[in-house]
């Protein structure tokens, strides 16, 4: 089921090539998307090596943030669950998904009560979800079903909302996110009630989003998005409050029951700011790391399934942080947990890698994305093996192959 009329000869012969390289790689999850293939293809333009060198990319994101088992798995924070206005609302006439975000949310008290790593395990959770209505909605059909309409309600952004720097990057993380792992899923992106504030928002978003999905975007002031919604969704399928005939089982236009409105983020979900404690641990090893610069910290894996830990926090700010593999001195890297700004604010961080095989594996701190600040680091971090990650056994820190900082 590849929507044969819609690809050419050339493409079917490129999708057939791609399976091939990559049938043995992918998961058992993965296997059942039978758009997979086409759409990594389709986002580059068909071009096989860099469709396989993003395919490959995409694995390891799937591995590092567990998505195959995220419905499952992950427990959202009840202040995601209740506070974050992201909402699947039904589905257009053909079948496509509606997804809603109101962009007047409280991203302050959002960000204030979850880490950095829930907004993006809760947006891969959302889209997981997404991804399980169309799958529904293929089979109901009878055709496949793969990408989405996105409705962005702006009516009540603010200066101060579009200039949060924290909120800014956060949302822009949230688009390369979606852009890098789930290409080809969007069909159509609605702004609606837009205002004076949102060309700023918008410069910003221009800088991040694709070409093929900057084409998908329609921007509406208050007034035309109503009659367009209409044309592509069933009225009985679309809310009342977006111009439907779909109610709450009491009436209420809203739709409470399945849309999160913005509200205010009540303070008693607010996290408390870490108190630093393992920068005087005896154990962890101080870093700083100048502006424009990077840490390797190499480590040579003999055993295969042993399993390297780290923990490390910040003093202050952020740090690029990520993790490859080499199978020798001479091998391409492959990156296994994707380069990510992480900022432990709030904890420190601690992660743990089962190293399938065995070989040479590289943390890297990277603070090359910063002008004016200098990083301080406290890590430390250890490899255990196979079977005796319950004995926690702590190898000698001598085992570790430094190298110098790489100045970009």
């Amino acid at each position: 089921m590849y929507l044969e009329e819609n690809i050419t000869p050339d493409e079917k012969a490129a999708i057939e090539e791609l399976k091939r390289r990559m049938e043995n790689e992918i998961t058992p999850k993965m296997r059942k998307d039978k758009s997979l293939y086409y759409r990594f293809l389709k986002a580059r333009d068909f071009n096989i090596k860099n469709a396989e060198d993003m395919l490959r990319k995409h694995i390891a994101w799937r591995k590092e943030y567990q998505v195959d088992t995220i419905l499952t798995d992950y427990k959202p924070p009840e202040v995601l669950l209740k506070y974050f206005p992201v909402s699947l609302i039904g589905c257009d006439k053909e079948g496509s998904p509606l997804l809603y975000h109101d962009m007047a949310g409280d991203e302050i008290g959002i960000l204030s009560s979850a880490k950095k790593i829930d907004l993006i395990k809760y947006s891969i959770y959302l889209y997981e979800n997404l991804l399980e209505l169309m799958d529904e909605q293929s089979k109901k059909l009878g055709k496949i079903i793969m990408t989405s309409v996105n409705i962005y309600n702006c009516e009540n952004l603010t200066f101060a909302k579009v200039t949060n720097k924290k909120s800014l990057e956060m949302f822009m993380l949230g688009i390369n996110v979606f852009q890098d792992n789930y290409p080809e899923r969007i069909k159509l992106i609605i702004d609606i009630n837009t205002s004076r504030y949102f060309p700023i928002l918008f410069n910003f978003t221009k800088l991040v989003i694709a070409p093929a999905v900057f084409k998908k975007i329609k921007i509406f002031g208050r007034e035309g998005w109503q009659e367009v919604l209409l044309d592509i969704v069933n009225a009985d399928e679309l809310p009342a409050f977006l111009g439907g005939k779909k109610t709450d089982p009491d009436g209420n236009p809203l739709c409470h029951s399945f849309v999160v409105h913005p509200q205010e983020v009540p303070k008693h979900y607010y996290l408390k700011k870490s108190e630093k404690k393992f920068s005087k641990s005896a154990e962890a090893e101080k870093l700083i790391l100048y502006p424009f610069s990077k840490e390797k910290l190499t480590f040579e894996i003999k055993n295969a399934h042993s399993f390297l830990e780290w923990e490390f926090e910040t003093k202050n700010r952020d740090i690029g942080f990520g993790l490859c593999f080499k199978e020798n001195s001479e091998s391409e890297p492959v990156e296994l947990v994707p380069n990510q700004r992480i900022d432990t604010y709030y904890e420190s961080e601690t992660r743990m890698y089962k190293c399938e095989k065995p070989g040479i594996y590289v943390i890297s701190f990277d603070n090359s994305y910063s002008w004016l600040y200098p990083k301080e680091i406290y890590y430390k971090i250890r490899v255990l093996p196979p079977g005796e990650l319950e004995k926690e056994c702590e190898l000698p820190i001598g085992n570790r192959i430094k190298q110098p900082s790489e100045y970009v």
